[in-house]
Order: structure tokens, then sequence, then C-alpha cells
């Protein structure tokens, strides 16, 4: 079989799921880093219902989506390794799905609705890390219509980073709750999609330095001043629990 792509965003936490996923599943892949923007043009080249990444391709077709890839890739790796359960497999899929509709959705609003309208120059590096020239190129050229347009599009501002900021509190209280047992792992006794999930979209509060591009996440000072303040936080020590043992 000819090697897969993932074409991933380089700040995108859903495409660090899908990285450590086929990672930890063993799964032959090759990279590819697309600007924003560019990943229009893909979506279009492929054929993909949505404008968005993480996406995977190979000879067989595409699979877009960190949820999709990583049952793609448990079938690509032949059982050997596995991130679903035979037993707890609809609890696991169920905090997957709630981490990802919640969970990353209102991270990514938090994050953004400071650092993008606020602080875009600090922003900039990581869009443009891993880029081929002509992408950084344009990313250069069009940065404050991008940023503009993220504004416009993902309905950010100070109101919405309150309202995400008080909505991320809740989801960890939930995942403090879930751990308070002293359980490893969220659902059964091995790591799972859950875990991998919870830990991917939850790293920038955690910062743990065996993320791919930990060089890269800037933190703007609100936000880093509650990040300091959840630092301990169970959940977080968890997570960067679960990159030191499984990243």
């Amino acid at each position: 079989m000819a090697t897969p792509t993932l074409y991933v965003f380089t700040i995108s936490h859903y495409c660090e799921k899908a990285r450590w996923a086929l990672d930890y599943l063993g799964i032959d892949y090759r990279i590819e880093h697309i600007a924003p923007g560019f990943h229009v043009a893909l979506a279009k080249r492929l054929g993909l219902p949505a404008r968005t990444l993480p996406v995977v391709a190979d000879d067989s077709g595409t699979v877009q989506g960190s949820a999709a890839i990583i049952d793609w890739a448990e079938k690509r790796s032949g059982g050997e390794k596995t991130l679903t359960p035979d037993d707890g497999a609809d609890e696991c899929r169920a905090i997957e799905k709630r981490l990802d509709d919640v969970g990353g959705v209102n991270t990514r609003r938090w994050f953004y609705s400071e650092a993008m309208v606020e602080h875009p120059a600090a922003v900039k590096p990581v869009f443009v890390s891993h880029l081929p020239w002509l992408q950084r190129v344009a990313i250069g050229a069009a940065w404050s219509t991008i940023r503009r347009k993220m504004i416009e599009q993902m309905d950010l501002g100070r109101e919405q980073e309150d309202d995400s900021r008080s909505i991320i509190d809740g989801e960890l209280e939930w995942l403090d709750g879930l751990l308070a047992d002293g359980r490893p792992f969220l659902v059964g006794d091995t790591f799972t999609r859950a875990d991998l999930t919870a830990a991917s979209l939850f790293a920038r509060m955690a910062s743990p330095p065996e993320h791919p591009v930990y060089e890269y996440m800037f933190t703007p000072p609100r936000m880093g001043a509650t990040l300091e303040q959840w630092n301990e936080r169970p959940v977080l020590r968890w997570i960067r629990g679960l990159y030191k043992q499984f990243r």
C-alpha cells in the first residue's frame, strides 16, 4: 500500500489528535502542513464534503476528521494495537464526542478570542511553521485578511472569550470528577481514544513538553493567568502524564 498523507494545520489540536493516533497505532504516513486558505483548494481537489482538517489520503480514498481517522487507522493497523476498547466502546465514543464538540471547540474559541484579536503577531509564527515557502509568503501577504476572516467566521471577541473559558472550566471539572476515584484512564484499564482526545484537545492548557509543536504554543496573557491558577488541577497533571507515557 502507498504511504498515506496526513494533511494538517500545524496549530490545530484536532490535527494533533489525528497525528498522535497514527503514531500510537504504528501507521506509517507522511505529513503535509497546509496554510489556512490553501485548505479550501485541497478540499476541492480531493472532493471532500467539508473544508476542515485533519484529512488522511491514500490510494483508496480520503478520510476526514480526527474521530474517523482513528477508526481508519485501527483497521489499517491490523488489530495489533487499538484505541477503542471491546468493553466500554460506547462510553468511550460518547466521551470523545463530547470532548470534540464542546471541549475542542471552546478551547479554540477561548484561545483565538484573545490571541488573534489582540496578539495576532504572536500567533503568526505557528501558522507559517513547517509550510512550503510559497505558502509562507502567501500567509505573510494575506495575514490581515486571514485575521479578519477568522474573527468573523469563528465569532471571536472578549465576551466569547469569557464564555468559552467558563465552559472549559466546567469541562475540566467534569474530567476531574471522572478521575477523582484514582483511575488511570477515563474508560477501562487501558489507554483509549477518550484519553487521547482529552489530552490532545486540552494540551494547550497542560503544556506538555512532548507535544510536537510545543515550542510554538504561545499563550496570551489573560489565558496564561488563568492557566497558572489551573496548573495543578488533577486533569492537567493527568494530561502531562499521558503525554510523557504515550506520546
